[in-house]
């Protein structure tokens, strides 16, 4: 849905620095709402230009301020709904255009409710988003920071995702097998295996590590997990099935009866959601526990999430990777890492808001870390103080914004997530995340 407003030149910057504080930080580069300058004396004549317009950016609401002319009648005979608005001066100053907004579903808080509305472990509305943005206020007059963070947050509806992991499974009919770790998914699989029953009614379904054992020729093995961010969880539950999960370390899943028959059997991981940086780490993890005979699928239906910037040093190779060569492979990753939420292209007011907003995030999102690790009673000699502050903006300073309905990825911003007491300028509050039920 697009939305056109006709406005007086005089008056179009006024309009737009409305716009930017209600609307959606990116509403003109998407496209969602656009204005259009009337120029004095034009009225009846701007028609032609206006339809023009209106067919070339595939707009459906036009929304004319009372009291200014551009033949609506005729415009609302071709087919586009007209809405007349209060003055300009009530649109521009007061809460006019904010109300318009709000009932077309076009202001940013009306957006991020839309997109909470796919979260499940929990409702997320009006009253718990105004509780989450009061813990910015009581630590500093920070709300800003929080208001623009909303605006970033998305949750993956059910049905993308298992788009995403169902791709191009009607192929295959009854020679696909999809494997998938059945405890972490929890109430969430049953949703996703029947989109992906959908796709394909003939495949059969199967927790990973039976699915593994298996899946050699004629049938087609299809591994499939939610989200590759970081790496992290994919690597453990490899090394689960290897029988190399350290001691002492849960295992993921069962570990292979034969754990040679994981370098034998072709595979292809299929992802819901793919970063950038996850998929460097895996790829680096196969190539170095040699397993070419699994290939990590970056589809055209994955949401595709870039927290890497483009320069870089020379990787180490993984041939005869030793464990030396390993932890500099991911030194030299996260020194590409530029946190997703606060990437240049990510609307913040201008350089000096973006670092303050920053440097807030990572002073809570610290403490809300030290939390989570003493809630799942983590073994703290594996968390020196150097990693723990890597994670302040979320696994491995990745900076993400996201959230799964069944769960949030531990690369998202802390604050969104976790919870515990949070002191910042002798000021403490007991942190309560937006995202509830979801530091477990």
């Amino acid at each position: 849905m697009a939305l056109l407003i006709p406005i007086p030149r005089s008056s179009l910057d006024a309009l737009q620095r409305a716009l930017h504080k209600i609307a959606p930080f990116d509403w003109a580069s998407r496209g969602v709402i656009h204005t259009f300058p009337l120029d004095e004396g034009t009225g009846l004549n701007a028609a032609d230009a206006l339809f023009e317009y209106c067919q070339d950016n595939k707009i459906e609401y036009v929304l004319v301020p009372k009291r200014v002319h551009c033949n609506e009648k005729a415009i609302a005979e071709a087919g586009y709904t007209v809405v007349m608005g209060p003055p300009v001066v009530e649109m521009v100053r007061g809460n006019g255009l904010l109300q318009h907004l709000r009932t077309l579903g076009l202001d940013w808080r009306s957006e991020t409710i839309s997109r909470l509305k796919h979260y499940s472990l929990g409702a997320v509305g009006d009253p718990e988003i105004d509780k989450w943005l009061g813990q910015f206020e009581r630590l500093g007059n920070h709300r800003a920071v929080g208001e623009h963070l909303l605006q970033l947050l998305d949750v993956l509806p059910l049905s993308d995702l298992g788009e995403a992991l169902s791709i191009d499974s009607d192929f295959y009919g009854s020679d696909l097998l999809v494997g998938f770790n059945n405890d972490k998914w929890g109430k969430s699989w049953g949703t996703v295996s029947t989109l992906i029953r959908k796709k394909c009614t003939a495949a059969s379904l199967l927790p990973i590590t039976e699915a593994i054992e298996k899946g050699a020729h004629p049938r087609v093995l299809r591994l499939v997990e939610d989200g590759l961010f970081s790496g992290t969880e994919m690597r453990a539950i490899f090394d689960s099935l290897r029988g190399a999960r350290p001691v002492g370390r849960s295992q993921k899943v069962p570990q292979l009866k034969d754990p040679t028959v994981l370098s034998r059997v072709p595979a292809q991981v299929h992802f819901g959601v793919v970063a950038d940086f996850g998929e460097a780490m895996l790829r680096r993890y196969m190539a170095a526990n040699s397993l070419p005979n699994i290939q990590i699928v970056v589809s055209g239906a994955a949401r595709k999430i870039r927290v890497l910037s483009s320069e870089f040093d020379v990787l180490p190779s993984p041939d005869g990777a030793t464990l030396a060569d390993e932890a500099a492979f991911g030194s030299q990753l996260r020194s590409r890492v530029i946190p997703f939420v606060f990437q240049g292209d990510k609307g913040w007011k201008d350089l000096a808001a973006r670092d303050r907003a920053r440097t807030f995030c990572e002073n809570v999102g610290e403490q809300l870390w030290r939390s989570y690790l003493a809630k799942k009673n983590f073994n703290m000699t594996d968390w020196p103080d150097d990693r723990v502050r890597r994670c302040a903006l979320g696994m491995e300073g990745l900076g993400l914004a996201f959230a799964f309905p069944h769960s949030v990825p531990k690369a998202s911003l802390p604050l969104l997530w976790a919870s515990g007491t949070v002191t910042l300028n002798g000021v403490s509050v007991n942190w309560i995340p937006l995202l509830p039920s979801a530091d477990i």
